[in-house]
């Protein structure tokens, strides 16, 4: 496991994944270009076993384009807003930076926390729907069979 890693659910995920998955994806393409250019060197054509091997390592290449994109395209929780709830923390454990997928949205998350039977989540973002956000996140957690929960999102 990569150490300098930040674990999922910690502050910082989605600025460290935007890192890694920019580096991961340059590297990847480099190392299939720098393939592809090799067989053209050695062998003066584009129909080689290099170019074979070029065209199956863009398979991990898109893989981690895909990754990286969604990456950049989550919101992830500002510092201001993680010291005011670090402030304010307590003995409760917090997840940060969460970007839930759902059918016809995504929903970015700064920070949720659960206290007895109370699911408390914010958001920075002031476009997300709150109760299509307090159902999806019903939604999920009834399909774990935990019911009777209050649900509440808060904005700004």
């Amino acid at each position: 496991m990569n150490r300098a890693a930040v674990p999922k659910g910690s502050y910082g995920y989605i600025i460290s994944g935007r890192k890694t998955g920019l580096i991961r994806t340059c590297i990847l393409t480099g190392f299939c270009v720098g393939i592809f250019l090799l067989g053209l060197a050695l062998t003066g054509t584009n129909r080689n076993i290099f170019s074979i091997i070029a065209a199956l390592g863009c398979i991990p290449v898109g893989l981690s384009t895909v990754n990286m994109i969604l990456f950049f395209r989550a919101k992830p929780c500002s510092e201001k807003a993680y010291q005011e709830i670090e402030s304010h923390r307590g003995g409760l454990s917090i997840q940060y930076d969460l970007e839930m997928t759902a059918d016809p949205t995504n929903f970015s998350i700064a920070a949720i926390t659960v206290f007895g039977q109370t699911i408390a989540a914010y958001t920075e973002d002031q476009t997300l729907d709150v109760l299509d956000a307090q159902k999806h996140l019903r939604l999920q957690i009834g399909i774990s069979s935990y019911h009777d929960y209050h649900i509440q999102v808060f904005h700004d």
